[in-house]
């Protein structure tokens, strides 16, 4: 478990937002602190002067006109739901995430579900004797069925973390 959480482990998750991150690509340093959500659970809100560090680096990959984007996130951290307020905080809530998007987090469209599009993409990490564990998992059927709506190539996706990752 800890080689989850050391230096070397790069964790990548794929999602579809809504609208388009200002930047192609970039890094969002907003601390977070967890809240009683009331009926929906806990919940995360941004916190720059309480809240704990919380860093994403994200790249967009594809968009369709201004109406959505497909993002590639690396958390650097790992704080409860970072990637879906980071992304809600962009002004780009994830698709289907009701909870930090609301009303904004859904799109119309026989094509598009509502349920949430963020995807575990990839995992590397070293292997505890030697070499490198690399596990890439494919995407859900809802979220594949986005991406033919949408015309998004999953196998087109270049997607190495960002350099100074």
């Amino acid at each position: 478990a800890a080689g989850f959480r050391g230096k070397g482990t790069i964790k990548q998750y794929w999602a579809v937002v809504v609208g388009a991150p200002p930047l192609d690509e970039g890094r969002i340093d907003l601390a977070l602190t967890k809240r009683p959500g009331g009926r929906s659970g806990e919940a995360v809100a941004a916190d720059p002067a309480a809240g704990k560090r919380a860093v994403t680096y994200y790249r967009r990959i594809d968009q369709a006109g201004k109406r959505t984007a497909w993002l590639a996130l690396w958390p650097r951290t790992g704080r409860t739901h970072q990637l879906r307020v980071h992304c809600a905080a962009m002004g780009t809530p994830i698709l289907g995430d009701g909870k930090y998007g609301g009303r904004a987090a859904f799109l119309g469209g026989d094509g598009v579900g509502r349920r949430l599009h963020l995807h575990a993409r990839r995992i590397t990490c070293p292997h505890p004797r030697h070499g490198t564990i690399d596990v890439t998992a494919p995407l859900p059927p809802h979220m594949l069925a986005t991406w033919r709506y949408f015309g998004f190539d999953p196998a087109a996706a270049v997607t190495d973390p960002p350099a100074d990752l």
